[in-house]
């Protein structure tokens, strides 16, 4: 008996280390992506004419072609991983797309020590998230109700409203929601082993899995620097 835990002990920390690696990879992967379409001035410039031109067509773009990706890797997962980690980064390219102008507005001191304070809140929040003996499944609703709330305010404000005191505090709201959604996602990377442990496709579910956390970071940091950072 005791050797079985010990293996399924084993079998759960090396996908979780996996998840979290493809995490790491990916935010790195999604900056790269976003400084280097930033430093193209010409692709750049277009991409704000564009943002400013039409703008209601531009959020649905940045919003639906990133979850047209994450849909597919959810279908290539128990599938294969080769498509999955394709499917993974059209996903990360998509949405470096949003991190372009962060390089226009803020200094590179600015934006690192932001990645450093966002990664430290990361890693507490997930070792609280994934430790923790209470079930967070009761979270997702509310959670999901909160995010939505958010969204329709932030869209209302960008169209209508205009008020940057308004936006400040969507950030602060933006924030404190994907601190619990950091514990809520690492907390069910264990639900995900356990429905998948006997798979053949444990590397491409953890590249899967890794997605909602590096939607959480990257949320997390865009809302910590449009608060602190040296905003031109």
């Amino acid at each position: 008996m005791q050797s079985i835990d010990k293996v399924k002990s084993a079998g759960l920390a090396k996908f979780t280390s996996l998840v979290y690696l493809y995490t790491g990879l990916g935010i790195a992967f999604w900056m790269i992506c976003a400084q280097a379409i930033a430093k193209n001035t010409g692709l750049s410039m277009a991409l704000f004419q564009g943002m400013a031109n039409h703008r209601i067509i531009s959020m649905i773009l940045m919003i639906g072609v990133p979850i047209a990706f994450i849909s597919l890797c959810g279908r290539f997962a128990a599938r294969s991983y080769f498509l999955t980690f394709i499917s993974y980064l059209g996903f990360l390219f998509a949405l470096s797309f949003i991190g372009v102008p962060i390089f226009y507005i803020y200094s590179a001191k600015s934006i690192i020590q932001t990645l450093t304070v966002t990664s430290a809140i990361f890693v507490v929040s997930a070792v609280v998230g994934f430790t923790m003996k209470k079930d967070l499944t009761k979270w997702s609703r509310t959670l999901m109700i909160g995010l939505i709330s958010i969204i329709v305010v932030e869209a209302l404000n960008i169209f209508l409203f205009k008020s940057a005191p308004l936006m400040m505090f969507i950030s602060a709201a933006i924030i404190i929601i994907f601190l619990f959604y950091i514990a809520f996602d690492s907390q069910n990377i264990k639900r995900i082993y356990q429905n998948n442990a006997g798979s053949e496709s444990l590397g491409a579910i953890a590249l899967f899995a890794s997605v909602n956390l590096v939607l959480d970071f990257i949320n997390l940091f865009l809302s910590i620097l449009q608060l602190f950072g040296d905003s031109n």
